[in-house]
Parts: C-alpha cells; sequence; structure tokens
C-alpha cells in the first residue's frame, strides 16, 4: 500500500514543519538566538580581559628584565649590562633540549646603531611600550616551532640605559593568540551544545504543543460534527492547558444547555402556540360562517384581537427571558438595597391580597444589600408574590421574609397555601408549564422561567421545597454589602 503523505489538513498530522512553525518553536529559537548574542558579548569581554591581563603580564616580565639589566650596568657599569644579557640568552640546562622559541628578546646598541648584545638586530631607538614584528629572516630557524610561518609579534619596552646606550627587552605574544583560539573553541563547544539543546528542546516541546492543540481543534470538530457529548480532556496536571480545556469545556457545556433549552422552548411554543392558533381560527371561520350582522363580526374580532394579545405578552415575556439569560443587564448592575426591593413589593401588593382575601406579612432585615438590577429583581419577587396570591385559595397566609446569612442574603416567599407536589418543584421552573391545578388560571407559564433567568443573572440559588403546608420559594444571594 503505497504511503500517504500528511495533508495540511490533517489535525494529527505532526510534520516537521507543523512544529518548526508553533509558537512554541519560534520562542525556543527566539531564546536560543538571545542565548548566542549574549554568548558572543561574553566571548568578547572574556578576551579582552584575558588579552588585558596577559599584556599587562608580559609588560611586567619586560620591566623586571629591564630592572636587572640597569641594576647590573649601575653596579659595574656596560660590560656587567651585557653580561647579564648574555647570561638571560644562555644556553639552556644540558637536560633539556633548546625551547622551540625564547622566551625572551633582547637587545642592546650604542648611538651608532651597533649591537652591543642580545638576540634581535639593531632596532630604532623608540622608547615605552611598543609591539615589533620580527621577520622570519631574524628568527633563527631552530629557534621557529614546527608548523611557524610568517613573522613574530614581539610586546616589549625600549628604555635608554645610560647617554647613547639604548636597551630593548620583549616577549613573543603568539601565546596570547593561543590562549585566544582555546578560550574561543570552548565557547564554540558550549554555544553548538546550547543550540543542539535548543532545537531538540524546542521540536520537543513544539510537538507536545501541537498535540495538545489537535486534541482541542479535533474536539472541536467533533462538535461541529453535530457530537455535542465531545469534550478535550484533562491531563490533570493543572497547568495551563487543563485551565484552558476546562474554561473551553464550561463553555461547551453552557453551549449545550442553552441548546437543549432552545430546542425545549421551540418544542414549547410550538405545542403552546398550537391551541390558541386553533381557537383563533376557529372562532373566525366560525364568524365567517355564522355571523350575519356588523355586530357579530365585531364581537369575533375583538375576541381575535383578545387572542393575539395574549400571543404578544407571550412572546414579549419569552423575549424579556431571552434577554436576560442572554446577559445583557450586566452593565447596568450597582449596588442595590434589596430591603427596599422587598418593602416596596410588599407595600404594592399588600391590598391586591386584600383583595384576594389573603394575609399578606413581611419579616425584612434592614441594610441588605446586594450587586445587581432593581429593576429586575422587582419583577423577579413581583411574579413570585402574584403566583402565591393568584394560585392559592381564599384566607391563604404569605410571608416575605428576608434576612443576611454568612455573608449571603436569603429571600423568601411562603404560604401556606395546598403547595407543590415535590415531584413537580423542577417541572414548574421550565418554560410553559404549568400543574394541573393552575390551568384553569390565566397566564402561559412562563413567570418561573422568568425568575430562574434573573436569579441565574444574579448567581442566586433558587430553591422550591415543602412548607408543611404550602409551599417555600427561597432565593440565596450572594451578598454585597460593603460594610
Amino acid at each position: 500500500m503505497p504511503f500517504k503523505p500528511c495533508e495540511a489538513s490533517d489535525i494529527g498530522c505532526l510534520r516537521p514543519i507543523r512544529v518548526i512553525k508553533s509558537d512554541v518553536f519560534r520562542l525556543a529559537a527566539l531564546f536560543a538566538f538571545l542565548f548566542l548574542a549574549l554568548t558572543g558579548i561574553l566571548i568578547c569581554t572574556v578576551l579582552w580581559i584575558v588579552e588585558g591581563t596577559q599584556r599587562a603580564a608580559l609588560t611586567g616580565a619586560n620591566d623586571a628584565d629591564i630592572s636587572t639589566i640597569i641594576n647590573g650596568f649601575r653596579d659595574e657599569g656596560l660590560h656587567e649590562a651585557i653580561e647579564v644579557v648574555r647570561q638571560r640568552l644562555g644556553t639552556p640546562m644540558p637536560t633539556f633540549k633548546r625551547a622551540a622559541r625564547p622566551d625572551c628578546y633582547i637587545v642592546i646598541e650604542d648611538e651608532g646603531g651597533q649591537k652591543l648584545a642580545g638576540n634581535l638586530s639593531p632596532l630604532p631607538v623608540k622608547l615605552g611600550v611598543f609591539t615589533i614584528d620580527l621577520p622570519d629572516a631574524d628568527d633563527p630557524k631552530e629557534a621557529r616551532p614546527r608548523g611557524h610561518h610568517g613573522p613574530t609579534h614581539i610586546l616589549g619596552r625600549g628604555v635608554e640605559i645610560t647617554q647613547g646606550i639604548y636597551l630593548f627587552v620583549g616577549r613573543d605574544t603568539k601565546f596570547l593568540a593561543i590562549v585566544a583560539e582555546r578560550i574561543l573553541v570552548a565557547f564554540m563547544w558550549v554555544v553548538l551544545g546550547a543550540v543542539t539543546i535548543a532545537v531538540v528542546v524546542g521540536l520537543f516541546l513544539g510537538s507536545r504543543f501541537m498535540r495538545r492543540v489537535d486534541t482541542i481543534a479535533q474536539t472541536c470538530k467533533s462538535i461541529i460534527a453535530g457530537r455535542w457529548d465531545e469534550r478535550i480532556p484533562l491531563l490533570g496536571r493543572e497547568d495551563e492547558w487543563d485551565r484552558l480545556a476546562g474554561a473551553i469545556n464550561d463553555m461547551l457545556n453552557r453551549i449545550s444547555a442553552l441548546l437543549e433549552n432552545l430546542r425545549q422552548v421551540s418544542s414549547d411554543v410550538a405545542h403552546d402556540l398550537r391551541t390558541p392558533l386553533t381557537r383563533m381560527r376557529n372562532r373566525l371561520e366560525e364568524a365567517r360562517a355564522k355571523s350575519t350582522s356588523v355586530t357579530e363580526y365585531s364581537a369575533a374580532v375583538a375576541t381575535a384581537i383578545e387572542d393575539m394579545d395574549q400571543l404578544l405578552a407571550m412572546f414579549a415575556a419569552l423575549l424579556r427571558i431571552s434577554q436576560v439569560e442572554a446577559g445583557t443587564r450586566l452593565s447596568t448592575f450597582s449596588m442595590v438595597s434589596l430591603t427596599e426591593v422587598l418593602e416596596n413589593i410588599y407595600q404594592i401588593y399588600l391590598p391586591v391580597a386584600e383583595d384576594y382575601q389573603h394575609s399578606l406579612t413581611s419579616n425584612i432585615q434592614e441594610d441588605v444589600c446586594i450587586h445587581g438590577d432593581a429593576e429586575l429583581l422587582t419583577q423577579m419577587f413581583s411574579n413570585l408574590v402574584e403566583n402565591a396570591i393568584r394560585h392559592t385559595p381564599e384566607r391563604t397566609r404569605i410571608r416575605i421574609t428576608l434576612e443576611r446569612q454568612n455573608e449571603q442574603a436569603a429571600a423568601c416567599i411562603v404560604d401556606d397555601g395546598p403547595g407543590i407536589d415535590p415531584s413537580e418543584h423542577a417541572k414548574v421552573l421550565r418554560r410553559f408549564y404549568r400543574v394541573s391545578s393552575s390551568r384553569s388560571t390565566a397566564g402561559h407559564g412562563l413567570g418561573l422561567a422568568l425568575v430562574v433567568a434573573i436569579a441565574g443573572l444574579h448567581h442566586a440559588k433558587l430553591a422550591l421545597s415543602d412548607a408543611n403546608p404550602g409551599l417555600q420559594v427561597k432565593t440565596t444571594f450572594p451578598s454585597g454589602r460593603d460594610d
């Protein structure tokens, strides 16, 4: 079977070119470049320091020889100075071979340029420290190292011993180049090793990076293909990749929940619209078939308008729920006094409860504040209190409470009516769901769905429980009180 090369679109294909193009490899290459630049600066600094130190050592050795020769001259005259030079340049001990090259170059000459002693040809008189190039002709063949070609560079100092007598003492700088060469070779191996390590580490990290990216990309492709249950696997290292994968998984869970909610809403809307639209059509059809006067036609149209108003109210409620769930009101959040919100609710619904022959009481703690939207919170608690009033029999006692509990604010709407079967507590929070006992009353089953959306926007926990008798709806908010 012929080998099929990887395509650029293949997620699992880890071709070298993909690794090289990865940000991790480029980052490793950048650090390698910076390392090379810093190494170059370090090499130049080391060479400068070493060369300066060695030149200072050569100059010190030359000055020591000059002092010895001058001391001999001062003690016993020129003859003694010449003898000191000859001894300094004398043949090595018999047990050793002659050095490949003299370790010292000296010349004493008179004012006529005549060489008096030393192993150098007469030089032009020049005082101070300077460098001369010794041609091959002046460097005896037996004194040259094997493979040596070209002039010898000598660093020395020229002085006048006395009037008309010139002395030059110098040393070969060949070993300076040898030391510099060895330093360069050592650093070259260090650089070579560092570059090799950088390339290997870059390829290794780049491959790991690409594998993790491919895993995320593959999961995204699976989700695009419709497999909504796919999630990015976590390695348990709690590194940045696990944090990213966890955030993406949370986002996918949220999207999946929203899509499921959308499917449920679409199904519920289609189901709940069928009845009023069918009723409206039947009434209009009946009016067309049986109505014989303007009055009968007007009554049929008025009834149809009422049905349309109910549908529009239902769509308005759905739109408001969608806006709340989308978080478009987060920008309006500020510190809100939950105490004032519930006090206003109590004052507004107290006469309404009396009309329904209910008892509405309150126990609201003062100075309870949260971070939220006052209008939405009013809407939420209005729905809860209104549900308690409308869906309970006469003489039902309804209580509004608010208290601070462990850095949280807990608001409860409690009644002692018939309550809701615990098996339906979760169902009544869904859109369009209505318990059998409330189907005879007006409404669309969207009030508690809006309550759930507003509570979620405020990061509040909504809990329904049996009040024995009756129902308790408890909403717990994170406290926003600034003490």
